[in-house]
């Protein structure tokens, strides 16, 4: 009973101080993958925010890369994102953090993944800050699995005074339209590029087809054709141009 009671104290205490605050992310993360149950994996990835708060902003980039942890500091803004997935039975579960310098907030988003799900939440994984209308945003780049096809997701969000992240705003053009998110869906054993480009002022992707005419609209027979097409931010708006290079 002793070793039980130490066990759980040790799960549910909060994050070790005999450890740098990095180093019990990565012991964290280990425990995630070696855990032989979902309850124990989740119970393990619920203690990594708490050392997540207590590093130095930009401690993570300043020391070798975490496995299963992704880390990405905004080049052009104070933010911080650090980003992890904890596989479940049924799908995935998806974990984004974020941290403005600035005002010392953090943001948390958590997405139960299932697979059958037709909602899909993201994994974030870059981030590129704008100004409109003195306002500053986010584009926030995400990927995403389901049962056949992989997903990406380019994305405007705001992170709110109140703790909130707001999303979809239409700050997106293409000709006449507007949105506020560009998506993309491919084969589940395929790649796709999108990143950002020229120091936050361009988002690159590529563009998607099907590998065969006759799969026009099977997205698990999607992939890269070879060209290119960006997201350009010009005044606030980030506008869709093709065959870019």
């Amino acid at each position: 009973m002793r070793i039980k009671f130490v066990f759980w104290f040790l799960l549910w205490g909060g994050c070790w101080e005999v450890w740098g605050q990095a180093d019990s992310v990565a012991i964290l993360l280990q425990r995630v993958k070696n855990a032989p149950e979902d309850s124990v994996r989740l119970a393990w990835a619920e203690r990594i925010p708490c050392c997540l708060e207590k590093t130095a902003f930009g401690e993570l980039s300043a020391r070798e890369a975490i496995p299963y942890l992704n880390y990405k500091k905004c080049v052009n803004a104070d933010m911080e994102l650090v980003s992890w997935v904890v596989p479940i039975t049924v799908g995935q579960v998806y974990y984004n953090w974020f941290r403005s310098l600035g005002t010392g907030r953090t943001y948390r988003l958590k997405h139960v993944m299932v697979l059958r799900d037709r909602q899909p939440g993201w994994l974030y994984y870059d981030l590129v800050a704008f100004q409109h209308e003195r306002q500053e945003y986010f584009v926030l780049l995400g990927w995403n699995r389901t049962r056949n096809t992989n997903q990406k997701i380019a994305r405007i969000a705001r992170f709110e005074p109140d703790g909130r992240i707001t999303f979809d705003h239409r700050l997106m053009a293409r000709g006449n339209s507007r949105s506020g998110s560009l998506s993309f869906e491919y084969a589940l054993d395929g790649s796709m590029m999108l990143k950002q480009d020229k120091k936050g002022k361009r988002i690159i992707f590529d563009r998607l087809a099907p590998s065969e005419t006759k799969y026009d609209g099977y997205f698990m027979f999607y992939g890269p054709d070879g060209s290119y097409d960006a997201l350009v931010c010009e005044g606030g708006i980030w506008k869709y141009k093709e065959n870019v290079k």
